[in-house]
């Protein structure tokens, strides 16, 4: 199983969230993404350019989690929301 460690921005991020059902579809797919990130109900991918070593799974077709790994079982999570937000320079 993978450990999280989320970064005061994830949390920050994940704290303006309102919306309890997202917030309900939000815990599920992390709970995949704990016992196998290659779940393809995730649509996990590694990112690019300027992003090259960090990883995004998705929560709904906009929202995406960007991660990194630390460890072979322990990933961070740095942003929680659109692509406009989180994909951010």
């Amino acid at each position: 199983m993978i450990k999280i460690v989320r970064s005061g921005k994830y949390t920050k991020m994940l704290q303006e969230i309102d919306n309890n059902e997202l917030l309900d579809k939000i815990q599920y797919l992390i709970n995949l993404f704990i016992i196998n990130p290659d779940d393809s109900r995730l649509y996990n991918h590694a990112l690019r350019k300027r992003m090259k070593g960090k990883y995004a799974f998705s929560i709904t077709g906009d929202i995406r989690i960007v991660y990194e790994w630390l460890g072979k079982q322990k990933v961070r999570f740095l942003a929680i929301g659109g692509h406009n937000k989180v994909y951010t320079r």
